[in-house]
This record gives structure tokens, C-alpha cells and sequence, in this order.
């Protein structure tokens, strides 16, 4: 999965300010959801990762088993020991396929296993909330100002320490004086 921030235009910092304009409440819907992962693997084809998903599946559907205790048991992935708990989940934070399968899901629903760069996944949704993100975007924007302040110094600085330590052999030059010495 990839973590990253909600995508929201950048603000442009205030005039001496150094930090971004405050814009507001930006309410997002959040996705509290679970997973269970099978990676594929020379031992682990794409057709068997999908049955065993498939099995886990219908055991937790017919009421034998708890989602989280087969997170628990298969899943591959850092998140198996708390149950394959995602926690509550931003647009845009995971893989397209794994969030348009999130996406479709009813509370409490699992989906059929959903193929991803990362392998087959079994998703349950907990539930959905709106939430808002505005604290957490002004951070991403500051973090994101102090980021640009100091990558510019430190681009420059690295260059000079380039060209100190960068050593020129002009060939062309000598082999011009030593023409010129023999005749």
C-alpha cells in the first residue's frame, strides 16, 4: 500500500509569511478496513494465492472463522498481528485496484480476492466516516515549505563541493603546447 498524503492542491505560502494560507475544514470520507494479504512467489502461484483467498473467504462468510483471525493466521503482511487492521483510510493512500475494491464494498462487507502490484488481497470494510483532514494537510503544506527552504542551500552547497573536488584533464591543450615545443 502506498502511504501517502490526501491529494489536494498545494497551497501557495503567504508574502513573508513562510507558511500556507489556512483554507478551512476539507472533509474527506474515510475507510476503516482490513486485509489479508497473499504474495505470489515461485512456491505460490497467482491461481493458488486466489484459491486459498477464496477458501478463507467463505469460511469467514459461513461464520467459522473471524476475519481478523485469518488476517492473522495468512496474511503476509506487516499489518497480520493486529488482524490485517488498516485503520481508518485516506482517498488516494492505496494502490488504484485495492481502493476501487475498498471503494465498492458495504460496511462490513469482503470482497472476492483483488489482485495488486503487491499480490491478492481479501478486503473488509469496518465502516466509513467523514473526517477532517485540514490539520494534517497544513502539516504536509509546512513540512513541504521548510523542505523547499532548505533543498535549495543544500543543491548549491553540494554542487560547490562538486566542482572543488572535480579534477579536469584538457588533453587537447597539451597535446597543443608539445606540437608547438617540437617544431
Amino acid at each position: 500500500q502506498q502511504a501517502e498524503a490526501p491529494q489536494q492542491a498545494p497551497l501557495s505560502p503567504q508574502p513573508g509569511a513562510g507558511m500556507p494560507a489556512n483554507q478551512g475544514p476539507v472533509q474527506v470520507t474515510q475507510t476503516h478496513a482490513r486485509h489479508i494479504l497473499i504474495k505470489t512467489s515461485a512456491v505460490m502461484t497467482d491461481d493458488q494465492a486466489r484459491q486459498r483467498l477464496e477458501q478463507i473467504r467463505q469460511r469467514v462468510v459461513n461464520g467459522g472463522a473471524s476475519f481478523a483471525d485469518m488476517a492473522r493466521q495468512y496474511s503476509q503482511d506487516a499489518n497480520a498481528p493486529q488482524g490485517g487492521d488498516l485503520g481508518w483510510v485516506n482517498p488516494g493512500e492505496m494502490v488504484p485496484s485495492f481502493e476501487q475494491a475498498m471503494n465498492a464494498l458495504p460496511d462490513n462487507g469482503i470482497s472476492q480476492p483483488v489482485l495488486s502490484p503487491f499480490g491478492w488481497h481479501l478486503i473488509q470494510v469496518e465502516g466509513r466516516r467523514e473526517h477532517d483532514v485540514s490539520d494534517e494537510l497544513q502539516r504536509m503544506q509546512a513540512r513541504q515549505v521548510l523542505f523547499e527552504r532548505r533543498a535549495e542551500p543544500a543543491y548549491e552547497d553540494w554542487m560547490a563541493q562538486l566542482r572543488n573536488e572535480a579534477y579536469v584533464d584538457n588533453r587537447l591543450e597539451k597535446q597543443d603546447r608539445l606540437e608547438q615545443n617540437n617544431r
